[in-house]
């Protein structure tokens, strides 16, 4: 690895405008819409999560964590896992049907600006929505059994939350809740320095680019998909698998809320990049009409 650091820093040397130009893009969106949409859901889920110990309506935070996007479900997943809420190959399948970009993401940014899909759109986040469940669905179902180590669970950080004052609970909420953020502002500038960067660099092909912005970074990836010199049908197609894999830094920003859970960032990947793959299935299905 060390070699390929090297060569990284030569290239954000070699390119420090570009380098400082996707640094901006990535704190801007961290900035302006991770921040004010995730923040709020990361707090409340967490504080509902604390009181409702014992008490079947975890899957309403699940729902919650569909709807706030990367990666609020696979936290929510995690953190019902460590408490007993969950079995292990239930929380396995929220972590990758419950983590999705969010729908305001995808019916305006993907859907709206970037396809130009009208009422259609909607079928599409549905798609997304149906891809994520069918390749969490196949790969829990192949997993035999849980692992031996599942049943010794993490101990979770903080006690119930019956047990401390409200006063201490919202503190240690908003705190772990901010270290969160900042972990995943990180990881959106690396990636949207990485992308900014693989557009630059004029030894990769055309469409060696396409394909690897769309694994880097979603938002980076459609927008390139929506100028790219391809037929409309098929640009919904590949933008459709890419959305439902999510790109290695939505997986790099889950990674960050799976550590000490005991749920495996290697089996998440398998489940998106299944996912990926049912939504090109379905992608050719309901577009190649």
């Amino acid at each position: 690895m060390l070699p390929l650091f090297f060569i990284l820093l030569f290239i954000l040397l070699l390119f420090p405008e570009t380098a400082a130009a996707g640094s901006k893009s990535g704190l801007i969106l961290w900035a302006t819409v991770l921040v004010p949409s995730l923040l709020p859901f990361s707090i409340l889920t967490s504080l509902i999560r604390r009181y409702m110990a014992g008490k079947p309506y975890h899957y309403l935070l699940l729902a919650a964590g569909i709807l706030s996007g990367y990666p609020i479900g696979a936290k929510i997943a995690g953190e019902l896992y460590l408490d007993g809420s969950l079995t292990y190959k239930k929380a396995l399948f929220f972590a990758g049907f419950a983590n999705n970009p969010s729908p305001m993401f995808v019916l305006f940014f993907v859907g709206g600006n970037a396809l130009h899909l009208a009422s259609g759109k909607y079928l599409f986040y549905g798609l997304v929505l149906l891809s994520s469940f069918l390749g969490s669905l196949c790969f829990t179902l192949s997993v035999p059994r849980a692992p031996r180590h599942s049943d010794k669970r993490p101990c979770p950080k903080t006690a119930s939350g019956k047990q401390l004052p409200f006063s201490k609970i919202i503190d240690a909420e908003i705190s772990d809740s901010a270290l969160l953020l900042i972990k995943i502002g990180g990881y959106i500038m690396l990636f949207s320095i990485l992308a900014s960067l693989m557009r630059e660099l004029p030894l990769i092909p055309y469409y060696a680019k396409l394909f690897l912005g769309n694994i880097l970074e979603i938002t980076t990836g459609n927008a390139m998909m929506s100028e790219a010199p391809l037929p409309h049908n098929i640009k919904i197609i590949l933008s459709l698998a890419a959305t439902s894999f999510g790109g290695l830094s939505a997986a790099a920003q889950t990674n960050s809320v799976l550590q000490n859970t005991g749920l495996s960032l290697f089996h998440y990947l398998i489940m998106k990049f299944l996912g990926g793959l049912f939504a090109l299935l379905l992608g050719f299905l309901f577009f190649m009409a």
